[in-house]
């Protein structure tokens, strides 16, 4: 049976800071979107490389086809979603992205809150103010094949950082998984691996093709990446007023330290 919105989401992500709806991208569509990020990724991998794992916005591209991820937003379970989870003022981005697999050696991002650790000289309770927002900070991971790159910790989206959490992960921003150009693939793997593993209370949130995950930004996440996993994952969001002018104020803080 594919997603029906229930009034239940809402309450869960408030809480939890996260929401999986599954089997949320009907079939055809799905297939319409893989041949679409067939192309994304070797537009990634010509401009950035063979380990790029973004390509953002979608729509800068002409041999793209922008409409079909068009179509993935304008979804009406997802409209649903948005319009009583978020509420009916979030609009979308316009800056649709796509995360692929690296093509040459695993890799990890560091455990990070969104802004909080992206902001170099943020004050600490400017942060913690505004992530208290529950109408900010909202990003989906649209899995247009199965997908586990997602680890987050559930309940921290609008908390300050536990004694646990900051023993594990002192450094503003946190420090990277420990890789070393001398590593085999398997062993970046499983230090990648045991990285993401080492923050307390984490979990991987595990998506099959066609299931969504609507998490907070500003909570504890990570994006764990191997080469043989092909990977085709949707991420957008949708602000509110707050959201612009909160990303407004950021764009003049960081001008004013650089």
């Amino acid at each position: 049976m594919s997603f029906q919105y229930h009034d239940g989401l809402r309450e869960d992500y408030q809480s939890v800071g996260f929401i999986v709806l599954r089997d949320l991208i009907p079939a055809s569509l799905l297939a319409d979107l893989r041949r679409e990020t067939d192309k994304v990724r070797e537009i990634a991998r010509r401009e950035h490389g063979e380990q790029a794992q973004r390509l953002q916005p979608v729509y800068r591209y002409a041999e793209l086809n922008g409409e079909r991820f068009r179509d993935f937003l304008h979804l009406p379970e997802l409209q649903k979603v948005v319009a009583n989870v978020l509420s009916p003022e979030h609009k979308q981005s316009n800056i649709m992205g796509v995360l692929l697999e690296p093509a040459e050696y695993p890799w990890a991002t560091n455990w990070h809150r969104d802004w909080g650790h992206h902001v170099r000289n943020l004050p600490t309770e400017k942060f913690e103010t505004a992530k208290q927002n529950l109408r900010m900070f909202n990003q989906l991971n649209g899995a247009l094949y199965e997908d586990g790159s997602l680890w987050a910790v559930p309940y921290s989206h609008n908390r300050p950082d536990t004694p646990e959490e900051l023993s594990a992960f002192p450094q503003n921003p946190p420090s990277n998984p420990p890789l070393t150009e001398a590593m085999s693939s398997e062993e970046r793997e499983q230090v990648c691996l045991r990285y993401a593993r080492s923050m307390p209370q984490a979990v991987q949130i595990l998506l099959g093709a066609g299931d969504v995950a609507f998490y907070r930004a500003c909570m504890w996440h990570i994006g764990n990446y191997v080469p043989y996993r092909k990977r085709a994952t949707l991420h957008d969001g949708f602000n509110c007023e707050e959201d612009i002018a909160w990303q407004k104020e950021m764009r003049m803080f960081q001008e004013n330290y650089s």
